[in-house]
C-alpha cells in the first residue's frame, strides 16, 4: 500500500527517537532518513524501523482524515509553508553572498585579470527556481 507524507513523518519521528536513545549511529540515521523521504510504500517504511523496538504505522492504524470545513470569507487562511519559502530565499541570499566573496577573493589575489564570473551558475538557476516557486505560491 502507498504511504503518504504523514506516514513518512511518523517513521522519521521513530528514527529520531531511536537515534536520541543511541539505537542508531549518525551514519545509520542519516542513511535511513534519506531512504524514508524516498519511500513510497508501507513496506519500505517498515523495513527502515524493523530492527527498532517501535513499529511504523500500518494502513489499519492510520486514521482517515475528516474533511475540514470550508473557510468562510471572514476567516484568514494562512499561506501554506510560508516559512519554507522565506527560508529558501534566505538560503539563496546566504549562498549568493558566499560565492561572491569567494569570487572576489580570487580576483583580489590576481587583480590584473578579473576572473570569469562563475557565481552566476550558482545564483541564476537557484534564483530562477525560487522566483517560479514564489509566483506559484502567490497564485494559490
Amino acid at each position: 500500500m502507498r504511504a503518504g507524507d504523514e506516514d513518512r513523518d511518523r517513521t522519521v519521528t521513530l528514527m529520531r527517537e531511536a537515534y536520541a536513545e543511541g539505537r542508531l549511529t549518525n551514519d545509520e540515521f542519516q542513511q535511513r532518513m534519506a531512504q524514508a523521504q524516498e519511500s513510497k510504500t508501507y513496506g519500505e517504511l517498515a523495513a527502515l524501523v524493523s530492527d527498532l523496538p517501535v513499529r511504523p504505522p500500518t494502513p489499519d492504524s492510520v486514521a482517515v482524515p475528516t474533511p475540514a470545513p470550508a473557510p468562510s470569507s471572514s476567516v484568514a487562511v494562512p499561506e501554506p509553508d510560508e516559512h519554507g519559502l522565506r527560508n529558501g530565499w534566505l538560503s539563496w541570499v546566504g549562498v549568493s553572498v558566499l560565492v561572491n566573496v569567494i569570487w572576489a577573493a580570487s580576483w583580489i589575489t590576481n587583480p590584473s585579470d578579473p576572473p570569469y564570473y562563475w557565481p552566476i551558475w550558482v545564483m541564476g538557476p537557484w534564483g530562477a527556481a525560487m522566483v517560479i516557486g514564489t509566483i506559484n505560491r502567490q497564485k494559490r
